[in-house]
Order: structure tokens, then C-alpha cells, then sequence
């Protein structure tokens, strides 16, 4: 990713004040980003007062803002104000896990083991059972939500805690997503002895909507909270293409409809990595792609219905 200026941080700051005014339904969360690059340019006054705005919106967004507003706080020394927020946060925030990985998070860096550990236990008691289970299945596709388990791990080893079942559940999360990783570098390494050139690059993607219809048909298989994996996905398409100089990306977006019908004719498992490539290359000629990246302007490829230079291609995606 290019480094931008201070001068091209800002411009991008106005303009997503801009898009706060046109888009309103979208306010809290263009704002708590245009908050962010005020305060990469310098502009810390400016990114407090957008995420006062924020705070007082409310709702999750305003959770996110009080957050930042903690993490201000503690580097501008002002440690009562910071831990007021933190307060002020854990009385307020909704059901879910909201931004209390973020909050665990910031007070690991801090050193504060103890309050880093509360943080993440509330994270991680939001998290439904199936897929914490499912998380902690060895052979089981890495997690994101993961981190919090990871998290609590170092926090209670900093404290001298003897492990527990959710050590132990952090503990294969860890070996599978080495085992991922190592997968990973087989395959970089068998194309790195292949000839060098241009490729094309092919991914079967599930939409939003065809993800949860395929979460509640198969749960051992699609995992039903995938709300931060589209970014992942967006990065992974972002780094092959520029890494395998890629001509052409084609995404294969699954049906579950299709899916379900092939498993039938074929009998296969669907948890099989290799059932769901073979349905990839069916669904692939029977015309079910489309091209990545779309123009800015055009619908996001995760089927957010959200346009895509405000969605998966939205810069703060980039890393």
C-alpha cells in the first residue's frame, strides 16, 4: 500500500465528511473513519470533536467512537478521562461483542493484564457457543474471533492462571491456523516453480445472503458470523493479484441451491475442500462469475448491495 502524505490524508478526511452528508444512514460510520484520518494527519482536535458527533449518535458506532476517544486519552496522558470512557463504555455497550476486543486489546499494550483479561472474557462470552465450539475443533478453518481467545490466553499466562478448557480451545485454534499457514506456503512455493508470466486467478466466493443460507443449511461447514471475513477475502484478492501479476480475477460466487443440488447428484461431503473447488469449476461454467475488482461506483462483489468504493474497495480496507 502506498504511504500517503499528510496533505493526501486530509484530503481524504474532507471528502469522507462529505460522504457523511450525502450518505445519512451511513453517518456514524463514515465519520468515526474520517475521525481516524484527522488524526493520522495530526488533527487530533478535529478527529475528537467528529467522534463526539459520533458518541452522540449512539448505537454501536458510538461505542467504536468512545473507544478512540479512550485510546486518545491514554496517549495524550490523560489517564482518569481514558479509564472514564472505558466506564462509561462497559455500561452502555449492547449484547454483542462489539468493540470489547478493540478495548482488551489496547489494555494489553498497556500492560494492564487484569482489566485486558475482563475485556476479553466479555468478548468472548458474546460469541455463540456452536462457534466457539467450532473454533476450537482441531482441523476447524482459522477465525477471526480467534484473536480473542488468543488474547485471553496471553493475558492469564501474564497472571500466572492455570489454563483452562478455553486455553486449551485457544491452543488447537493456534495449531490450525499454522497448519493453514503452512498449506498457504506449499501452494506459493509449487506456483513459485512454475514458469513466471501473467495468470489468472479464479475464487469461489458465497454473497452475504447466500453465506447465511448456507450457515443455516450446513453449520458444521459455514460459520454464521463472517461480518469481518469479506475484508480478509478483499486483502487476500488484493495481495495474489499484485503478487502473481494477475491479467484477470474471476469470481465464482456460490448458490446454495446449486450446491445443495450437486451434493445430491454426487453424494460428497460438503465439509471436502476439494467437493467445494470441484462445485466451483460447475458453477464457473454454468456462468455464475463476475469480474474483480468492480468500478468504484458499481455494487460491492460480497452482494452488501452497498457500492464498492464504500465497502470491500473503501481504502481504510487496504493495508
Amino acid at each position: 500500500m502506498t504511504v500517503k502524505s499528510a496533505e493526501d490524508v486530509r484530503v481524504w478526511a474532507r471528502e469522507l465528511e462529505q460522504d457523511a452528508v450525502r450518505y445519512p444512514e451511513e453517518r456514524g460510520e463514515i465519520l468515526l473513519e474520517a475521525a481516524e484520518q484527522w488524526k493520522r494527519a495530526g488533527d487530533v482536535d478535529h478527529a475528537v470533536a467528529l467522534l463526539g458527533e459520533v458518541l452522540a449518535l449512539g448505537g454501536k458506532n458510538g461505542g467504536f467512537a468512545r473507544l478512540s476517544l479512550a485510546e486518545i486519552c491514554f496517549e495524550q496522558g490523560a489517564d482518569a478521562d481514558a479509564w472514564a470512557h472505558l466506564r462509561a463504555l462497559e455500561e452502555t455497550e449492547a449484547s454483542g461483542p462489539g468493540p470489547a476486543e478493540l478495548v482488551a486489546e489496547l489494555l494489553e499494550q498497556r500492560g494492564e493484564y487484569g482489566e485486558a483479561l475482563r475485556w476479553f472474557d466479555r468478548a468472548i462470552s458474546a460469541v455463540d457457543p456452536e462457534q466457539l465450539a467450532e473454533i476450537g475443533r482441531r482441523g476447524a478453518m482459522p477465525s477471526l474471533t480467534a484473536m480473542s481467545l488468543f488474547g485471553r490466553q496471553r493475558c492469564r499466562a501474564k497472571l500466572g492462571l492455570p489454563v483452562d478448557d478455553l486455553d486449551r480451545a485457544a491452543d488447537v485454534a493456534d495449531d490450525n491456523r499454522r497448519e493453514f499457514v503452512d498449506r498457504l506456503e506449499r501452494v506459493a512455493a509449487a506456483r513459485a516453480a512454475t514458469p513466471a508470466g501473467p495468470r489468472a486467478i479464479e475464487m469461489l466466493v458465497w454473497q452475504r445472503d447466500e453465506h447465511q443460507l448456507a450457515a443455516r443449511r450446513w453449520p458444521e461447514v459455514f460459520i454464521a458470523d463472517v461480518a469481518d471475513s469479506y475484508a480478509d477475502i478483499e486483502q487476500r484478492l488484493r495481495e495474489e493479484s499484485r503478487e502473481q501479476n494477475a491479467v484477470r480475477v474471476t469470481l465464482i460466487s456460490g448458490s446454495v441451491d446449486a450446491f445443495a443440488g450437486y451434493l445430491e447428484r454426487t453424494g460428497d461431503d460438503p465439509a471436502e475442500e476439494s467437493v467445494r473447488l470441484a462445485y466451483s469449476g460447475q458453477a464457473r461454467d454454468n456462468g455464475r462469475t463476475m469480474s474483480w475488482p468492480p468500478g468504484r461506483n458499481q455494487p460491492c462483489w460480497c452482494g452488501s448491495a452497498r457500492k464498492y468504493k464504500k465497502c470491500c474497495g473503501s481504502p481504510a480496507t487496504a493495508r
